[in-house]
């Protein structure tokens, strides 16, 4: 079962690459669940009748979904991010433009009273590409894409209570942190001698794992216009595997002695802490055209303590340099995210949206890294959703996520690159436009 959940996940997993600006959470969280959520301003905790997604957002409300009921889809990310040094000079990250898909499926049994699911989403990850620029020696490339494909159950206990909950199966799969090494400072630290300026070298660390979690929810419906859900998902700890890879390594005697040569290469082992969260919201429908919500999120990002690489089969010297920045601080505190959305009925086939969402940073200053570019993030969306006939429905939407200027002041550059040329200091901004489709079908 574990092969073949995994083999799912890659191939749902295919292209599926995310910035660190958050949809759902803070820090690296990138929760699209669908274009319906999306359109809302990605609230459904406390239930989304007429959605399969309501498998994800909370298992509790697929019980309330009738007959067998799928949908399909992905979210279009177009990213771009800047940073300012304190003197001024501006670098912007490459453009990122990512696809992001999704899929849920929903059965009710004809009880009425037992239903089952299944989601694959990808609620975290990240994708940055700082170039050869200023801050080379902490972040260049950077990714992390992780599939969460989570089977759940639900029960209808009377008419205004249901459970649901289901486990989640996590492969965290293309994770790539790719830095620049200093020759220079390198061969220095080695010998105690300066030596002239020489071209960088480049380090590139890649890897994947597997892991398992939990979560489990419930609705209730005190009268047929109010609703009240709370889901709860469990830490997640992913072990990765991998290989790092040093290319371009000089010096008369330092550098290239240590590691053999220009190129070094060695097994790697870490593992990345995906936080417990809870999440809770609150549905309205005032007449049988309006539904509004309000959801809010904690997520326990402190538990996640350090970034500890491992390095396997080198000796003591080799182990000395690898570990210069190593293990890396991720002082992260817990944070609260929030979100609004109302969906119209405005005819028989069409429906109209819109939602507002509010994110704040996880990292704190001391520990920030542009690999994860942690800025406070506002959401506006709108969508729109058309029914084509009795079986097959189609849902768009549009969000503009703006990003609070971030101003940093830290020395993680020169723990990480050995030498104090090297820091991030400055202003970071970010920006981007996110449009998702999905298709539903009842059957």
């Amino acid at each position: 079962m574990r092969n073949a959940l995994k083999a799912m996940g890659i191939l749902l997993s295919m292209g599926m690459t995310m910035n660190t600006w958050a949809i759902g959470s803070a820090n690296i969280g990138n929760e699209v669940p669908s274009a319906r959520a999306a359109g809302q301003g990605y609230v459904g905790v406390a239930g989304q009748s007429e959605d399969p997604t309501v498998a994800w957002s909370n298992a509790a409300g697929i019980v309330l979904l009738p007959g067998t009921q799928f949908t399909v889809g992905g979210t279009f990310e177009d990213i771009h991010g800047k940073y300012e040094s304190p003197a001024g000079a501006e670098t912007k990250e490459r453009v990122t433009d990512v696809l992001v898909p999704n899929m849920s499926l929903t059965h009710t049994f004809s009880d009425s009273q037992i239903g089952i699911g299944l989601s694959v989403q990808t609620p975290y990850g990240l994708e940055t590409h700082w170039g050869d620029g200023p801050l080379k020696y902490v972040a260049t490339d950077s990714r992390l894409a992780t599939t969460f494909i989570s089977p759940s159950v639900s029960a209808k206990f009377d008419s205004a209570f249901t459970l649901g909950a289901g486990f989640d199966f996590v492969d965290a799969s293309n994770a790539q942190l790719d830095r620049h090494i200093s020759n220079t400072a390198l061969n220095s630290k080695l010998t105690n001698s300066l030596y002239p300026d020489t071209p960088d070298a480049v380090a590139s660390l890649k890897g994947d794992g597997t892991g398992w979690g939990g979560h489990a929810g419930f609705i209730y419906m005190p009268t047929d216009n109010n609703s009240i859900g709370v889901t709860y998902h469990t830490q997640v700890t992913v072990p990765i595997e991998g290989r790092v890879k040093l290319s371009g390594l000089s010096g008369p005697d330092a550098s290239a002695l240590v590691f053999g040569g220009s190129e070094f290469t060695t097994n790697v082992e870490t593992e990345i802490d995906l936080p417990e969260n809870v999440q809770v919201g609150y549905s309205y429908k005032p007449t049988s055209q309006w539904m509004l919500e309000a959801d809010a999120a904690w997520y326990h990002w402190s538990q996640f303590k350090n970034l500890l690489v491992q390095y396997k089969g080198v000796n003591a010297t080799q182990q000395a340099v690898l570990n210069t920045g190593n293990p890396a601080p991720q002082d992260l505190r817990d944070a609260w995210s929030f979100a609004m959305g109302a969906n119209y009925k405005f005819r028989e086939h069409w429906q109209f949206r819109g939602g507002f969402w509010y994110e704040p940073w996880a990292q704190q200053e001391d520990a920030f890294t542009p690999a994860y570019d942690d800025l406070t993030r506002y959401g506006v969306s709108i969508g729109t959703g058309f029914v084509l006939n009795s079986h097959i429905s189609l849902d768009l939407a549009y969000s503009a996520v703006f990003s609070h200027n971030r101003d940093i002041e830290n020395n993680v550059g020169t723990n990480t690159a050995g030498f104090t040329a090297a820091n991030i200091s400055g202003t970071y901004k970010d920006f981007a436009n996110i449009l998702a489709m999905n298709v539903s079908y009842k059957f």
